[in-house]
């Protein structure tokens, strides 16, 4: 047997010899297959969890009040508690409550957390340019937990931590929840600015797994400010107005950095919209929107411009300005939305005009259309006291053992960014087109696969990328409550 084994073993050696220029080509496509089966057994992993926790969900229409063992987990979930001893009331409508006596004090606490994982493959020319682009990637983008506080019905105080990548304090103000004549309801602290639908509307609710490449470039986000905001026609309008400190972010700061004393400047935002059509209860509507933002810059601090290519798994901006030394910034944004029952459309434009002490005035735009369609007859619903989206509830929650699959969304986005400017400035121009397709379990779970092709063209790095193209394979499971 030794001997047999001896023999057989040495035949395998000299096939093995004979064939290596044949391994060596086929070593490439099986690395490859490798880091699929990785990426493909961690969702299935992820998946089969999913499964095994929704398995005993109910459907959205069930019947409110069962009794004995018929309660499913999201109808305990719903069950409300009073602890008479302490004068408390608790439960749970997207999110967990916590009333005290009298109401003069309420809690919901919230949170959200998504896992991303996908691989990116690139082209030779933006191998040689980012070198760590390209290859399998995992990430914990979110991890988020919030408070919202509500104090004797007249003042709200929301803190919204993540935890994901580092400690960073995403909202974090107080408001009046009584409308003040004229000027509406007020805020302040630290929140985002009223500037594009897309950007205002939550990430847990947006189509894709990321904003797209003129949103992440140009909207400004969050900053420590004073908002005013208001509806007027029966909400058919909408209107918010702030001043802010540019304060940048906690990811650029680094750790024990005060925000406040490294701001490089102030803005004032101000945002419109209108729905000249919508009935239905929101399934069929036309939104209109006009953002707004002046900035004044400190020309001793630089300022840059760049975006990742919709995709968080890797750190690499595609396209980038470089540093530049800014002493104004004036953003100008379109908005267009329509929803006709389970088709939607939704575009930006977006236009920025820049001061630069060295090289004079400088211009950048970008833009984006994408439109959706649910195979299960759901709707985007629309929420109009804040002119944008929000979350979707599924006609039949997940439920297999009663044949319901919760709802099921395709959607197409091309987005454009161009980040050149003359001989002076060449940040780059990258033109995106995504796939997606969004499954809803109910809804605070979701499951989302995106497929991005990214073309560059004249990216100024070290070597240079006339044209290049990367193909993006990405998957997030998330939870929302």
């Amino acid at each position: 047997m030794m001997q047999l084994c001896r023999l057989v073993s040495h035949f395998l050696v000299n096939r093995i010899n004979q064939k290596a220029d044949i391994i060596g080509t086929l070593s490439i496509r099986l690395n490859l297959m490798m880091h699929l089966r990785i990426i493909s057994a961690g969702l299935g992993v992820l998946l089969a969890s999913v499964f095994l926790f929704l398995a005993t969900q109910s459907d959205a229409q069930a019947d409110s009040s069962p009794s004995g063992d018929e309660w499913t987990f999201n109808q305990w979930l719903e069950k409300e508690i009073d602890w008479r001893p302490f004068g408390l009331h608790t439960y749970w409508k997207e999110g967990f409550h916590i009333d005290g006596p009298h109401d003069r004090l309420k809690f919901k606490i919230g949170g959200s957390m998504m896992v991303d994982a996908g691989s990116v493959h690139v082209d030779h020319q933006l191998k040689e340019a980012f070198p760590g682009l390209e290859g399998p990637a995992a990430n914990l983008r979110r991890l988020r937990v919030n408070i919202l506080t509500t104090i004797y019905d007249v003042l709200d105080f929301k803190l919204d931590v993540d935890f994901a990548n580092i400690r960073e304090i995403k909202d974090n103000w107080i408001g009046l929840k009584k409308k003040i004549p004229v000027l509406g309801y007020i805020k302040f602290g630290h929140m985002k600015e009223p500037f594009s639908l897309e950007e205002l509307t939550s990430g847990t609710n947006i189509t894709f797994m990321e904003r797209s490449l003129p949103t992440l470039v140009f909207a400004p986000g969050r900053n420590i400010g004073l908002m005013f905001n208001n509806t007027a026609f029966d909400e058919r309008m909408t209107w918010a107005v702030g001043s802010f400190r540019n304060t940048d972010s906690f990811s650029k700061l680094g750790e024990g950095t005060d925000r406040l004393n490294d701001a490089d400047g102030y803005n004032l935002s101000a945002r419109v919209t209108g729905l000249p059509w919508y009935e239905d209860g929101g399934k069929r509507l036309l939104h209109l929107g006009l953002s707004y933002s002046h900035g004044v810059r400190d020309k001793s601090k630089e300022v840059k411009l760049s975006a990742r290519p919709e995709s968080y798994l890797k750190d690499d901006r595609l396209v980038d300005t470089g540093d530049l030394f800014m002493n104004r910034v004036d953003l100008i944004n379109t908005e267009l939305a329509m929803v006709s029952g389970p088709f939607s459309l939704q575009g930006e434009y977006f236009h920025a005009f820049t001061g630069v002490s060295e090289v004079g005035n400088l211009r950048f735009w970008g833009g984006y259309l994408q439109a959706s369609y649910f195979l299960t007859g759901e709707h985007r619903i629309y929420d109009t006291a804040n002119g944008i989206f929000s979350r979707i509830k599924p006609k039949n929650d997940f439920h297999p053992l009663k044949g319901k699959w919760g709802a099921w969304e395709v959607a197409a986005r091309l987005s454009y960014i161009d980040l050149n400017d003359g001989g002076d400035i060449k940040g780059g121009q990258e033109t995106n087109l995504t796939l997606g397709l969004n499954w809803y379990f109910n809804p605070n779970l979701r499951l989302m696969f995106n497929y991005i092709r990214a073309h560059v063209e004249d990216r100024r790095t070290d070597p240079t990328v006339d044209k290049g193209n990367a193909n993006i394979f990405q998957a997030r499971f998330q939870i929302n409550f």
